[in-house]
């Protein structure tokens, strides 16, 4: 039996070629976003989970002059910056970026309810920030876009914060671009899944 779910996680690898000429609608991708981060399932429903979506300029900005400027910063070396230079760039030129974070405030909350269950509430968000991350993957995939996934939180936090007025209490987690596929990726090699799964 051949399974959709199964196909599209064979589809998702991390693109980095990406460009603006999506084909598909914003408002497929606004919609896909909604359900994928409405659907996923929470630890006791906390549903802690935000994103925020950037496109256009605000996308562009975001990587030209946030995470551009704050790592030109800390690198302070121009010859040394032109290889960062060209893979922000290279961010750039995607589509959108969907922000992914955990609310603190809403697991802190959820905490004091939960005697103590409480003390695991932090590791059980995880996992659901992993479960809206793959969501996410997939959903683009099957519009037909490519996807990566970043990582220059903390550094970027409070000026992500402060430029889209997002919540401080809020947990930047990764940075989702996506775009246009220009390339595919390398096929990565994999272990033997028979080391990886076991049947008792």
């Amino acid at each position: 039996m051949k399974l959709q779910t199964v196909e599209m996680l064979k589809k998702r690898r991390s693109y980095y070629a990406l460009d603006k000429n999506i084909k598909s609608s914003e408002e497929d991708i606004k919609n896909a976003i909604r359900d994928v981060v409405y659907y996923s399932p929470t630890p006791f429903n906390v549903q802690s989970e935000r994103a925020v979506v950037l496109m256009g300029e605000n996308h562009d900005y975001l990587w030209k002059n946030i995470v551009m400027e704050t790592l030109r910063s800390i690198v302070n070396d121009e010859e040394k910056f032109k290889s960062t230079e060209e893979k922000i760039n290279g961010f750039k030129s995607g589509y959108g970026t969907i922000l992914i974070f955990e609310d603190g405030k809403a697991l802190e909350e959820a905490k004091s309810g939960l005697g103590s269950y409480g003390s695991n509430l932090d590791l059980w968000s995880e996992h659901a920030n992993g479960i809206v991350t793959i969501g996410l993957w997939t959903a683009l995939g099957e519009l037909g876009l490519g996807a990566n996934l970043q990582h220059y939180n903390p550094v970027i936090d409070d000026e992500v914060k402060e430029k889209w007025n997002i919540p401080r209490e809020w947990i930047l987690k990764s940075q989702m671009v996506f775009g246009n596929i220009l390339q595919e990726p390398k096929e990565k090699s994999k272990v033997d899944i028979d080391k990886r799964v076991l049947f008792k």
